[in-house]
């Protein structure tokens, strides 16, 4: 019976978004029902090829893959606030959806993968949340290429989406997880490729010029001067017979025979006079700034230093990594979840790979007291022990006394030896 219901209620869905589409009228730059688009992102409707070439750029790969796979292998969990604390929300219906799978197809760090690709490159990720009476049954990340947000005249957005198979569907913003980091007016995000294209592009006409002219056995074009006359049979003749003994890598170092006075001038500038080495540097320097990630992560640091690699990892974590993970947490909380609960990543985990640091961190919170034996077990994925929740105390941190002989007021036993 329930099986019956749920797919009468995901058709009458269908049939409500079919008769939305015709009665709006989507695409349009505006419709009734006061629905108007605030903004069409670039490639509505299809692929976007600014994004595509974009990640040709082993730069732009490389901070894209940083920041995702780093934020991405990150552990998460969903918690419950109570009198005794922050405890596992084990219990809650959406725990194996937000630290398992999120849908059949994917799990939970691919999700998060995907988002986050979203967000660097588009500035925006959408998840649809897929439900039936009030029941999350999935959440599935949509293409932003393929979205259209439009602002209704009660205020809230709607977003329009065209799937693989060219239907439309009309989701309200209950429908809708909308991931923003970096925006102007809050209701969408920035996207970096759009705003800083000239860069790319840059290093795009960079990249096709090296290799054109790498193409050509690494010699720039040039000009064969005859003091004469040719006729246009003998200049194709000479220009073709250049070409098969000169061009392309596999010609390179071929030796040239000039007769009767034919003279050979080059006329593109080498690579060496362009500083192509210093400007591939530079270009490549400007993406890590553009997105936050240190030049050494991604090899574009000549002679790093151990201080200066250590600083810029921590700053790495701060202001580029942090911000993302709270916008995470932030957005999947305020669509899924109500107080008590929340949604978190483990920062921590950044140091499962530095064990000395990992155990140093541990050793200074059991000695302090704000950890116990089985919370370090339980970090260390090992199974609890009897005896282990017991919390130390170090015997010299004792409340402050106006008289440090005057041990009542503070519940604490004089040593032995001492009198009160």
């Amino acid at each position: 019976m329930g099986t019956l219901k749920n797919l009468f209620q995901r058709a009458w869905k269908s049939l409500t978004q079919a008769a939305n589409s015709i009665r709006f009228g989507l695409g349009s730059s505006s419709g009734g029902g006061g629905i108007t688009p605030i903004n069409t992102l670039p490639g509505v409707m299809g692929q976007n090829v600014a994004v595509n070439s974009a990640l040709r750029s082993a730069a732009v790969w490389a901070c894209c893959r940083l920041i995702a796979n780093s934020i991405a292998t990150l552990p998460t969990n969903l918690f419950k606030e109570t009198d005794q604390g922050k405890v596992k929300a084990t219990g809650h219906p959406l725990y194996g959806i937000l630290t398992g799978s999120p849908n059949p197809m994917m799990t939970g760090p691919q999700w998060i993968q995907s988002l986050l690709m979203n967000l660097l490159l588009w500035g925006n990720a959408f998840t649809w949340i897929d439900r039936i009476s009030d029941e999350v049954l999935g959440l599935w990340p949509l293409n932003p290429s393929r979205m259209q947000v439009v602002l209704q005249y009660d205020g809230t957005l709607a977003y329009y989406y065209s799937d693989l198979r060219g239907r439309f569907h009309i989701y309200q913003a209950s429908d809708i997880i909308h991931f923003r980091l970096f925006t102007l007016d809050g209701y969408l995000g920035l996207p970096v490729i759009d705003y800083h294209r000239m860069t790319l592009d840059f290093e795009n006409v960079t990249n096709a010029y090296a290799y054109s002219l790498y193409e050509n056995g690494g010699q720039p074009g040039g000009v064969l001067e005859y003091p004469g006359i040719l006729k246009e049979p003998q200049v194709n003749r000479i220009r073709d017979s250049w070409k098969k003994t000169h061009s392309g890598p596999w010609n390179a170092g071929n030796v040239a025979i000039l007769e009767e006075g034919m003279k050979y001038t080059p006329l593109s500038v080498p690579l060496a006079q362009l500083n192509y080495i210093e400007e591939k540097k530079f270009g490549v320097e400007q993406i890590a700034r553009i997105f936050g990630v240190p030049p050494h992560l991604i090899g574009a640091m000549d002679k790093p230093t151990y201080a200066s690699v250590e600083q810029q990892s921590i700053e790495f974590v701060r202001y580029t990594i942090n911000p993302y993970v709270v916008s995470l947490e932030r957005s999947i909380r305020s669509a899924l979840l109500e107080d008590p609960y929340s949604y978190r990543f483990n920062l921590n985990g950044f140091e499962r790979s530095d064990i000395k640091t990992r155990y140093q961190a541990y050793a200074t919170a059991r000695q302090w007291g704000w950890m116990s034996a089985n919370d370090v077990r339980e970090l260390e994925d090992q199974n609890r022990i009897d005896g282990g929740d017991v919390y130390l105390t170090p015997l010299n941190m004792v409340p402050a006394s106006p008289n440090p002989d005057d041990t009542s007021e503070t519940g604490v036993d004089a040593p032995a030896g001492v009198t009160a």
